[in-house]
């Protein structure tokens, strides 16, 4: 239960959960110190004068049949209490159970969990239990708790199930994955905490409902024999007609202690919340502003200028050949990733762009071996320091994350476990890789990684939370190089940040690439950035590479339309000009065009780019996928007009009909 203990380590309890401690702790002292202070015999039928209301002598009156109300609150509040923990423990163990299997591994087991609980919920669950009661000709307290239990685990399942599908797919069980951490790990260190409160919540829904539904039951007469609980006495004040006779303490009590018992859970519910999520909590203004304060004090140190060479003539570190990524679905079956082909050598640092749906992120879990079904890796090999990580087993690829390869995910506010300090997900990270490594070498290490992305040593007791969006960022790098990998994909790493932020993020990353000697794959929309940062650039357009070469090259004269297209669209702060879009979209998953797939937005498109794909090829010292070469040396210039659908688009990006324009 290491993850638990995580959870509450160093937590102050709010006063939420203390109030709910506090209650639940009065009614659990009564039902254990009352018999200490209260005669319990008073409990039996005639053992006092019967219909006496609240006095010195009898505190909470007696009922009609001569019985001490306190004395039967006494008696009866206990066993209440364990009717219900026993059906809400029963019923959450299942859910939990059935919740976490069918979230977390999906397929059959989860088509026949949801399809179950679907259906029993469509059961109205108290008919049953009468039923079930009214035919159990002895019914215990236990028996009781098993019965309404076996109708209590479809809600919770359901809930669970619901946090499970969506918390598997967050950024920070992917960064987990990455960093080659078992499923079991990934399932206890990662799912687990971020569960408690619905756990919390469902467990509080679960023992209410058991509550209920057995005082319910009770109230029928479908308790347990010869047993006092809160639900019987109110049976018997019902059926003595105690509301008619004026006799309120009768029936007052029980509702009462009910009451607390349900309030009490709910307090309870929350302060355990507000601890598993210590965003809830927040901070007293004082304390922020000091926080504040400090934080303006971590100087950011200067690094060097962008722009370290790979290693001219060693061989390369990275070898991508033909890789194709698949999704099959019932809307059809596309390739992602169709093709693709590259080296990289130590050092080097690639820049990957292109539209968004192009198939850049997609590449880089294909280079890590994290595609998820629908999807799967059709065919191709990644070479990774002369090994193809293709044909590795699981357990061998995940001992390659993170120390060989490492993946820098896009959104890093999403990327950090919110419920972990971030030497905790350092430390996860380590551990998973070196197990023998000792605490005092992990203390190291994790402030080493730390000063390297230039955040103090004090981050690593912080939540993320508490962090920037710069320190964020700053921490899923110092996570992502914490064991020196050979290759970084940094997937969109400056995307929601500021441009000054962004800059800063950048030189850091440049600074411990360069340090590591490692080669980079930087991801990402603005090339700008990628300008300053990268060696060397890949254009991706509908899943395929149509342009690779070094950054000046290529950006100082493109040779793809598509390549073209994104310089021109780029605007120019020096000189005044219009500004210059790229018409259309590109084209779905499912419905590829035939021939090149540009040329339905090509301005040079002809006869031969619908009917023939074009392959990579030496132009100009780059690699270009263009039917223009080898019969020209250059693109021509862009047309005035670009015939797209029935409109036309104006190199100034507005539209006109296209009726009468001839396509170019």
């Amino acid at each position: 239960m290491h993850w638990l203990g995580r959870v509450f380590r160093s937590q102050r309890l709010s006063a939420v959960l203390v109030l709910g401690l506090l209650i639940l702790g009065a009614v659990v002292a009564f039902s254990i110190a009352g018999p200490a202070f209260v005669d319990v015999d008073k409990a039996l039928v005639g053992a006092v004068q019967p219909s006496q209301p609240p006095s010195s002598e009898f505190l909470l009156g007696t009922d009609s049949q001569g019985r001490d109300m306190l004395a039967v609150m006494v008696v009866a509040t206990p066993q209440t209490l364990k009717m219900g923990v026993i059906a809400g423990l029963v019923g959450i163990g299942i859910g939990l159970l059935l919740g976490l299997l069918a979230g977390f591994f999906g397929g059959p087991l989860d088509t026949i969990v949801r399809v179950t609980s679907d259906s029993l919920m469509t059961v109205p669950g108290i008919a049953i239990l009468i039923i079930i009661a009214a035919n159990v000709e002895s019914m215990s307290i236990e028996l009781m708790a098993l019965t309404v239990a076996s109708l209590a685990w479809m809600n919770p399942t359901r809930t669970i199930r619901s946090q499970v599908l969506s918390i598997r797919e967050r950024g920070y069980t992917a960064v987990a994955r990455a960093n080659g951490q078992r499923e079991l790990e990934i399932l206890f260190r990662e799912i687990m905490p971020n569960l408690l409160p619905y756990i919390a919540a469902s467990l509080v829904g679960a023992i209410n409902g058991a509550i209920l539904a057995t005082v319910g039951l009770e109230s029928l007469g479908l308790g347990a024999d010869d047993v006092h609980t809160l639900g019987t006495t109110i049976y018997w004040a019902r059926r003595y007609s105690a509301i008619l006779r004026g006799q309120w303490w009768w029936w007052g009590p029980p509702i009462a202690l009910i009451s607390l018992i349900f309030i009490g859970l709910f307090l309870l519910s929350m302060g355990l919340d507000r601890i598993a999520n210590p965003t809830l909590a927040g901070l007293p203004r004082w304390r922020l502003r000091r926080r504040k304060r400090r934080s303006v004090k971590a100087a950011i140190p200067a690094v060097a200028a962008f722009g370290a060479n790979g290693a001219q003539g060693t061989q390369p570190v990275l070898r991508v050949d033909d890789l194709r990524v698949v999704f099959e679905t019932q809307a059809g079956i596309g390739a992602a990733v169709d093709g693709v082909s590259f080296t990289l050598r130590p050092g080097e640092r690639m820049g990957l762009v292109g539209e968004s749906g192009c198939g850049k992120t997609t590449m880089a879990s294909a280079l890590m071996s994290m595609i998820r079904s629908p999807g799967y890796i059709d065919g191709g090999t990644v070479v990774l320091a002369g090994e193809d990580l293709l044909t590795l087993r699981e357990p061998e690829m995940r001992r390659r994350r993170l120390k060989e390869i490492a993946l820098m995910p896009q959104a890093a506010m999403n990327s950090l476990n919110p419920v972990m300090r971030i030497r905790d997900q350092l430390t996860d990270a380590i551990l998973a890789h070196e197990p023998q490594t000792s605490q005092q070498e992990l203390a190291t290490i994790v402030t080493t990684a730390l000063e390297k992305v230039g955040l103090p040593a004090s981050v690593a007791d912080r939540y993320p939370h508490q962090l920037s969006g710069g320190m964020k960022q700053r921490a899923t790098m110092a996570i992502a190089t914490v064991l020196q990998p050979k290759l970084i994909i940094a997937d969109e790493p400056t995307s929601a940040l500021d441009v000054v932020v962004q800059r800063q993020v950048m030189m850091t990353l440049a600074r411990v690439q360069e340090e590591l000697g490692a080669a980079t794959i930087l991801i990402g929309h603005d090339m700008g950035l990628i300008a300053q940062f990268s060696d060397s650039i890949g254009v991706l357009y509908a899943g395929q590479l149509v342009e690779r070469g070094d950054i000046d090259v290529v950006l100082d004269g493109p040779r793809h339309p598509y390549t073209r297209l994104l310089v021109e669209s780029l605007p120019d702060m020096a000189t005044r000009k219009d500004f210059v879009g790229i018409p259309g979209l590109p084209p779905p998953l499912f419905n590829r065009p035939a021939g090149c797939r540009f040329h339905t937005r090509c301005p040079f498109a002809f006869e031969r780019c619908y009917r023939e794909e074009p392959v990579l090829q030496d132009v100009a010292g780059r690699a270009v996928a263009c039917h223009l070469y080898p019969e020209h040396n250059d693109l021509p210039p862009l047309p005035s007009t670009v015939t797209v659908g029935s409109d036309v688009v104006l190199t100034n990006g507005s539209t006109a009909n296209a009726a009468n324009e001839v396509q170019p």
